[in-house]
């Protein structure tokens, strides 16, 4: 058995079963359970065959006196001084060094290398995945996350809306149906107040993007039941559902910031960063852990999701009855000299940073202080987002769009392929390049006008989309062709 491949959890449990030490790395974990498993049959043998040894010993001296052959029986007594003698070894195992631990590391890094700076692993036949990490997608099980009590209470009606779906329609094509309701809302809240000033979102248009929001994520918990309702159940359907939930972080974040009124200011940028960083902090516990956290407590995905859609389609509501004007609401001092949705984005960072740090300190537990290395990256970009936007106020106020999306395509990016690469088992670098455009633009926007800028913010946007966009679709076509399955059609079988 390869307990490479086992999660901390698992090889914990098997420590528990082996009756030994369950602390320490994974690397650790492996080694010991390894070790454990191969030496305990062998302890067995030398107790059953001690006394065959001893009495066959004594026979000769005591042939002569049946009396005295007696105590052969009791020359049983040296089985516990070998069983003594054995006990060194038995307790050497956790500090049994290096040839053992080599051994599970070698076998570990074999499908996940253990770390990589700038340079990640090139696959020989091009594409994205490595022959032996593609092999490992196609050979993932996805193991389910904890329910919170809501989602207990929505699952039966999920159960029978996705009975309308036809059986035709492929799981993917569900995931992307939710993903364009996303879409639609960002570009429509984009058509109406790029830069979500105060009292220019009508409220009808807060009424779809709650609506929008609603959808997206009823079509993204059918999904899953679709592939199962149509045997079409394959870990790419896992990353097509992860992916597009990471790119749908910015059209949820344009639904609230529609709503709050707050307009470009660096606490709208520091709201996306504080989220996006968040989301990548889940999946980089995943790739070291094997556990992709969905909840805490009470609080979980399901209810963050329908909470934003209410909070929109609410207060649109209320607006367009006449009962509220959301500009003037959100923009009221609440404490001190500070407004209503001020007070909301701070609230909102800090509630994502409580759950970042918890994420880090389970990270950090299971797979030590080498593991943050992968959170070089989006930290320096987060830097980056802040640096820019803080250079000049008209950098913002024009360009609040433009800044969001470069940073959103970017942190899409690393994200997604966080994802893959934790799947794949693949190292994933410390230093990811595609934060070299950015570093670039906040290097050369002190020395350009308003018009330069806005032209590099869009080239920036532009080419981060690009850069999405070929990563995610050659990454797709590599799967297909392992896993032998379309997209976004059923394949039928014998094709």
């Amino acid at each position: 058995m390869d307990f490479g491949e086992l999660t901390v959890a698992q090889l914990k449990d098997k420590c528990a079963e082996l009756k030994i030490p369950k602390t320490g790395k994974k690397a650790e974990l492996v080694s010991r359970v390894k070790l454990a498993s191969t030496t305990k049959p062998k302890r067995g043998r030398p107790r059953s065959q001690t006394p065959k040894k001893s009495s066959s010993k004594k026979q000769p001296k005591n042939a002569g006196s049946s009396k005295k052959a007696a105590p052969t029986s009791r020359s049983k007594s040296p089985a516990p001084r070998s069983s003594s003698r054995k006990a060194p070894r038995a307790r050497s195992t956790p500090r049994k060094p290096s040839s053992t631990k080599k051994k599970s590391s070698s076998s570990h890094s074999t499908a996940k290398p253990p770390y990589a700076y700038i340079f990640e692993p090139s696959p020989s036949s091009g594409g994205i995945l490595t022959e032996s990490g593609a092999q490992n997608i196609a050979n993932h099980k996805y193991v389910a996350g904890g329910n919170t009590s809501f989602d207990n209470f929505m699952n039966p009606y999920w159960n029978s809306w996705v009975e309308f779906l036809p059986l035709w329609m492929a799981p993917n094509l569900v995931t992307t149906s939710g993903g364009l309701f996303c879409l639609m809302s960002f570009a429509v809240t984009w058509y109406v107040n790029a830069n979500f000033e105060p009292y220019s979102t009508p409220y009808f248009v807060l009424m779809i993007n709650g609506f929008c929001t609603w959808a997206y994520y009823t079509l993204d918990c059918m999904d899953g039941k679709q592939a199962r309702r149509t045997g079409t159940s394959s870990p790419l359907g896992q990353l097509f559902d992860h992916g597009c939930d990471c790119v749908c972080n910015l059209a949820h974040l344009s639904t609230v910031m529609a709503v709050l009124n707050l307009g470009p200011t660096p606490l709208a940028i520091a709201g996306q960063v504080i989220l996006q960083f968040s989301f990548f902090t889940a999946q980089w516990q995943e790739y070291h852990t094997g556990a992709l956290p969905h909840k805490f407590g009470e609080l979980g995905v399901t209810e963050v999701n329908h909470f934003t859609a209410a909070f929109s389609f609410v207060f649109g509501l209320l607006e367009g009855a006449g009962f509220l004007d959301t500009g003037e609401f959100f923009n009221s001092v609440a404490f001190g000299n500070m407004k209503i949705n001020e007070m909301f984005i701070w609230g909102w960072i800090v509630m994502n940073a409580v759950l970042l740090t918890i994420s880090v300190g389970k990270t950090l537990k299971a797979a030590g202080v080498e593991c943050l290395k992968h959170l070089a990256t989006p930290f320096l970009a987060s830097v980056l987002g802040m640096f820019l936007v803080s250079t000049s106020p008209d950098v913002l106020t024009s360009n609040l769009r433009p800044i969001m999306l470069s940073l959103g395509f970017f942190f899409c990016l690393i994200t997604n392929k966080m994802i893959v690469f934790s799947m794949a088992k693949m190292t994933f670098a410390a230093f990811q390049v595609d934060v070299l455009p950015l570093l670039a633009m906040v290097v050369l926007v002190p020395k350009m006008d308003g018009e330069q800028i806005a032209l590099a913010l869009k080239v920036l946007t532009g080419w981060q989309a690009i850069r999405l966009i070929y990563w995610c679709r050659n990454t797709i076509i590599q799967l297909c062709e392992k896993l032998d399955i379309n997209c976004f059609t059923i394949k039928e079988k014998g094709d």
